[in-house]
């Protein structure tokens, strides 16, 4: 990058993966330009704790860390805020927005992903909250009635995080999902079955095995119906769908870039235009699509260097979570769905449980910890990133 023309970066997106990559580069290029585009508002804030703000008594308001202006000035931003992205002229080299063209030296996109609407019957089909940004929380919290009874179609992390965090504070969460046992699809069936007896206990009522079919309101209201495929009826005041996202990739299938589950990325973030990245939810990285702020941080920091001119390859450390269900503290690293193997019990005891999942060749590639053993956590992800 010369030091008399500044670069000029475009980034759309301010959540994390937006943000994130934009400090990278700031701190990397003092002096380039840097422009930001997102259809939200623009402040700051982290995601994840959205499932665990109710206990935090947050409201969308004080979940915000740095509003917008704090953001624009730390960061020296072109914040373009509320404008949508349309298009990308590659040829042109300019984003298409509803505020004008925006021209780049080096575009960034940063589009998230978008909740999975499961189709539903009903006059009420269209009324379940997916919580997935600041407005869509602040909805929830808006519609939600003390002591709510509250439908939660999904089990898997979302869903499991948002049902502790009903339960635990005074509401009574019911939740439908199609597989026999929560976090089915990230954790051995011995972990869920724990998970599914913690949160039933407290009060969360389970209908596993099921999906909902429709929706409807009340008769009499206030509230909604929803109908399951065995024909049950559940009542509840809110409905939350925690179904799953998928990645937001219509503008970069639009623009003629390589799509498949996410927008492919090669080692530097790079899509198949070299002067167009892409970051967190929306990239399919060479393994494959990475969620959560661990692979993100990491992308960010390879991505920055290469847009400025010095090409680094994007290293992830092992991505494990910590599922923030407070019933029962959890730490996992799944397999990656296309490793075959099995999930092994080492340790189960007073103090919590510990599960490896294994390949064929006997190498453990992901883990579960329960309780205590959560202490483990640093120790699993040395073992699984050494053997990566």
């Amino acid at each position: 990058m010369s030091d008399s023309v500044p670069q000029s970066v475009v980034v759309v997106g301010s959540g994390l993966a937006g943000f994130g990559v934009l400090r990278e580069l700031r701190r990397a290029a003092p002096d380039a330009k840097l422009t930001m585009v997102t259809l939200e508002d623009g402040h700051f804030y982290s995601k994840p704790a959205l499932s665990t703000a109710l206990a935090k008594g947050k409201t969308a308001t004080t979940l915000v860390t740095s509003d917008a202006e704090k953001m624009k000035t730390q960061l020296k931003l072109d914040a373009r805020i509320g404008r949508e992205a349309e298009a990308i002229d590659r040829a042109g080299k300019a984003l298409c927005t509803t505020g004008g063209p925006i021209h780049y030296d080096s575009l960034i996109l940063a589009t998230g992903a978008l909740p999975i609407r499961p189709p539903l019957d009903g006059n009420a089909a269209h009324r379940p909250v997916s919580i997935n940004q600041l407005d869509h929380y602040d909805r929830f919290r808006n519609e939600l009635p003390d002591g709510a009874r509250v439908l939660i179609m999904g089990s898997g992390l979302v869903g499991t995080e948002f049902a502790n965090d009903l339960v635990t504070n005074g509401y009574k969460p019911i939740v439908v999902d199609m597989l026999a046992l929560p976090l089915a699809q990230l954790a051995p069936p011995a972990v869920g079955e724990k998970l599914r007896d913690a949160l039933g206990a407290e009060g969360v009522e389970w209908h596993l095995g099921h999906k909902v079919t429709a929706i409807d309101y009340s008769d009499p209201g206030p509230g909604y119906v929803a109908t399951l495929d065995d024909g049950s009826k559940i009542e509840a005041d809110l409905v939350l769908s925690a179904v799953g996202l998928r990645p937001n990739i219509s503008l970069a299938e639009e623009a003629g870039l390589d799509v498949g589950l996410g927008i492919r990325v090669n080692q530097y973030g790079q899509t198949s235009d070299p002067d167009i990245y892409a970051i967190g939810d929306c990239a399919e990285y060479q393994h494959g699509l990475s969620a959560y702020v661990t692979p993100i941080m990491a992308a960010a920091r390879g991505i920055a260097p290469s847009v400025l001119g010095k090409p680094t390859e994007i290293r992830f450390p092992p991505l494990s979570v910590q599922v923030k269900t407070t019933v029962l503290p959890i730490n996992l690293l799944p397999p990656a769905p296309s490793v075959a193997g099995e999930w092994r019990k080492i340790e189960d005891d007073a103090s919590g449980c510990k599960h490896v999942f294994v390949d064929g060749d006997d190498v453990i590639c992901g883990y579960v910890l329960t309780n205590e053993k959560c202490e483990q956590r640093m120790e699993m992800d040395k073992l699984v990133g050494e053997k990566a």
